[in-house]
């Protein structure tokens, strides 16, 4: 028996040796080769090949604060740990470059000191969320601040994780967000470490809107790119440079801008700045039309009940033709749209006024899951038209934007009454579905110029005519608006793009924006990081209801009782064994 003993504690000794000596080489190995592992289906937790390179490239720290910490419903508890989950992603290929805290502004029971902290987070561009949460003496409503601000070698960028969608659950809003969090923190990390910055520029000299219209916007860009704003004036060389080859005596051109915005142009172009502008195309350069083919203003109803939407000639209709699209002279109305103020009466000496909603604003979603457009909240128009997209060969029309189910089109010239939100809407009417709103144009573009120049200035050097473009990519809206801030014109102040003054709502017009112009000026393929999809995994909240009770007692006594289980049939085998 002690024979018998003594072997088994040598073979014991013998196991735990070996086990020690796989557990140090494992070690070891590990320390060479790096591998992490993903056992979801959806791969949630595997950063592209983008996101490594990043995060792998930082040469200093990145270092992040995450305002999502406190006591927080289920939902945002989630969003919370996935947060945290997806920097600690990043944090394992940055070689110790990335440190993250996560804050609760609200952890201070002083009201002055919160106060002054939330208008510290509103300066550094955070939006708030009010959170009603349920309680045993009601409901109670506290502020949230669901973003992060990353600051790298004194640089501080300021990112909302909750991405507000209207008419989405909250359960499907906070798993949009989630999917877009790999997307956020790269894409935070690759604005703070870019070096070299891509240039954009607001074409001006055809009635654009003018610089306080587009004053947030742009401020929202200088964020990322270089913004300029120029005038074409006819000259060749104002957006594409062109450098003489002393060899072969020919000229070398290269675009001086990543990408152009043409926002709402009112007046004709000229030939020669659309022959600017379609060269510029033809050597690369990226071009967001957003075009107004019917003129209409809420200042002609500011004096009167009715006015008139006329078309606009703007000479490129040709142009956008060849590109592979058609801006239509017509105006849609839509029954989802946003509402303006409408004086109803008087009441004592002071106006009444009702919001009613405007058809002729519609609310632009998005037409699929495309990068551009994915967990997008919905974007306010005015006075939008409709696109038709053209066979091209070689072109590739991706949908970006669409009205609702329920829209109307009317050819102009049409009559705009304010009338109409007195009386309910006739919804036969309103029976045209989705029309086509924005687009994306892929692929190698043809020149408008292609068989109408001479032989002359096609072959000379110093134009260098191009008839076919590199492959290259363009958006058109039919709404110039979409990128237009209001304007309060007595002070000249501008409120943030998308944000609606009489409602107080925000809406997706900014976010839309900054996504064209990452779209079209990223090559690196950050944007495709967007795309990315994952699976909704609920309680089936009926069942949770019913069976509560159940779930718990099982939940609680099963553990414990296999646990028990285990124990006893332990102890009687080893009983058996040593009794022998």
């Amino acid at each position: 028996m002690v024979e018998k003993n003594t072997v088994n504690r040598k073979k014991d000794l013998t196991l735990m040796v070996v086990g020690l000596v796989v557990i140090l080489m494992v070690n070891y190995i590990g320390s060479f080769a790096f591998e992490r592992f993903d056992l979801t289906s959806e791969k949630r937790y595997t950063l592209s090949e983008t996101s490594i390179g990043l995060s792998e490239g930082l040469e200093d720290i990145v270092y992040v604060k995450v305002y999502l910490e406190g006591n927080f419903p289920a939902g945002f508890k989630r969003l919370r740990d996935e947060t945290k989950e997806m920097l600690d992603e990043f944090r394992a290929y940055s070689n110790g470059n990335i440190e993250y805290e996560f804050i609760n502004p609200s952890e201070s029971s002083d009201k002055k000191i919160r106060d002054k902290i939330y208008k510290q987070l509103h300066k550094q561009g955070l939006r708030p969320t009010d959170l009603n949460t349920k309680t045993d003496d009601g409901f109670s409503n506290k502020i949230v601040w669901p973003g992060a601000v990353f600051t790298y070698r004194g640089q501080e960028l300021p990112v909302q994780l909750l991405k507000s969608q209207i008419g989405v659950g909250s359960e499907s809003m906070l798993n949009g967000s989630i999917e877009s969090l790999e997307y956020e923190i790269a894409n935070a990390i690759n604005n703070l470490t870019v070096v070299d910055v891509p240039k954009i520029a607001f074409i001006e000299g055809h009635g654009e809107l003018s610089d306080l219209e587009t004053a947030s916007l742009a401020t929202a860009l200088a964020e990322f790119y270089a913004v300029d704003r120029i005038s074409l004036d006819q000259n060749l060389n104002s957006l594409t440079e062109r450098y003489m080859i002393d060899s072969t005596q020919s000229y070398k051109v290269k675009v001086k801008y990543d990408a152009i915005i043409i926002a709402k142009p009112l007046e004709k172009f000229p030939e020669k700045d659309k022959f600017i502008i379609d060269q510029y195309v033809m050597y690369g350069g990226r071009v967001v039309w957003l075009i107004d083919p019917v003129f209409a203003s809420m200042d002609s109803l500011a004096t009167a009940d009715i006015t008139m939407a006329l078309p606009i000639d703007l000479n490129l209709n040709d142009q956008l033709f060849t590109y592979g699209v058609r801006v239509n002279a017509n105006m849609i109305q839509d029954i989802q749209s946003a509402p303006i103020p409408i004086v109803t009466g008087v009441v004592g000496n002071q106006p009444k006024t009702e919001m009613f909603p405007w058809f002729f604003f519609p609310l632009l979603t998005p037409a699929n899951n495309h990068p551009i457009v994915n967990n997008l909240n919905a974007l306010k128009g005015e006075f939008v038209s409709t696109i038709d997209t053209i066979a091209k060969k070689g072109i590739r029309k991706t949908p970006l934007l669409k009205t609702s189910q329920h829209s109307k089109v009317s050819s102009a010239p049409t009559r705009i009454s304010l009338e109409i939100v007195r009386f309910e809407p006739d919804q036969t009417q309103f029976n045209k579905g989705r029309q086509l709103t924005a687009v994306l144009l892929e692929g190698e573009f043809e020149s408008v110029y292609k068989n109408r120049l001479t032989p002359q200035i096609e072959d000379a050097n110093e134009i260098s005519f191009k008839a076919k473009s590199v492959p290259n990519k363009m958006v058109v809206i039919s709404d110039g608006d979409v990128a237009k801030n209001h304007v309060n014109k007595s002070t000249g102040e501008y409120l943030s793009l998308g944000f609606d003054r009489f409602t107080r709502q925000e809406f997706g017009n900014k976010d839309f924006m900054l996504n064209v112009m990452g779209y079209l000026c990223d090559d690196s393929g950050l944007m495709i990081v967007r795309s990315k999809k994952l699976k909704i995994r609920l309680l089936d909240k009926t069942v949770l209801k019913n069976d509560k009770f159940d779930w718990q007692l099982i939940n609680t006594i099963l553990p414990i009782g296999l646990i028990l289980l285990f124990g006893v049939a332990h102890y009687y085998d080893r009983k058996k064994k040593f009794t022998k």
